[in-house]
């Protein structure tokens, strides 16, 4: 989250947020409590490292649950239009030592093999903003390399 407290995210990243939340509520919380279950009825809790490992499995369902509902309370979705200024949704295209090419996106978007980029990342915070024209540095394992931004759509 920015510090506005707000979620940015593109449309199909929040419906993918959604998707998971119902699925960790339903699904996944019936697993576990079947889980549980079984291994209440095996007797000695103490020693049931299945039970230990189911209650654990359920704390973090439970977190990431809470965690999704605050994002999508404070979702608000980048509008992808055309213009002059990089945000998230828009897709750079970056000229340098090689060409790159990433779409910007929220951190729950993010796949770099797919070409999606957080808005959060490195790269993400070095050209969101920024116009075409401009020219960025990003820091690589190698060191940092220059870039100017040449397209964004």
């Amino acid at each position: 989250m920015d510090e506005n407290n707000q979620y940015l995210t593109t449309k199909e990243g929040l419906e993918k947020l959604k998707e998971e939340l119902k699925e960790r509520e339903t699904r996944l919380r019936e697993k576990i409590a079947n889980t549980l279950n079984e291994m209440r009825n095996q007797g000695d809790l103490r020693e049931n490292d299945g039970y230990s490992m189911a209650i654990e499995e359920q704390h973090i369902n439970e977190g990431r649950i809470a965690e999704i509902k605050e994002k999508i309370k404070n979702a608000k979705i980048v509008k992808e239009t055309k213009k002059n200024k990089v945000g998230v949704g828009d897709t750079v295209t970056l000229e340098g030592e090689k060409c790159l090419k990433y779409q910007i996106v929220s951190e729950d978007e993010a796949n770099p093999l797919e070409g999606k980029i957080s808005h959060l990342s490195p790269i993400g915070k070095s050209v969101v903003g920024k116009n075409i024209g401009d020219s960025v540095k990003i820091e690589t394992p190698a060191g940092k390399d220059s870039y100017k931004i040449t397209r964004i759509d």
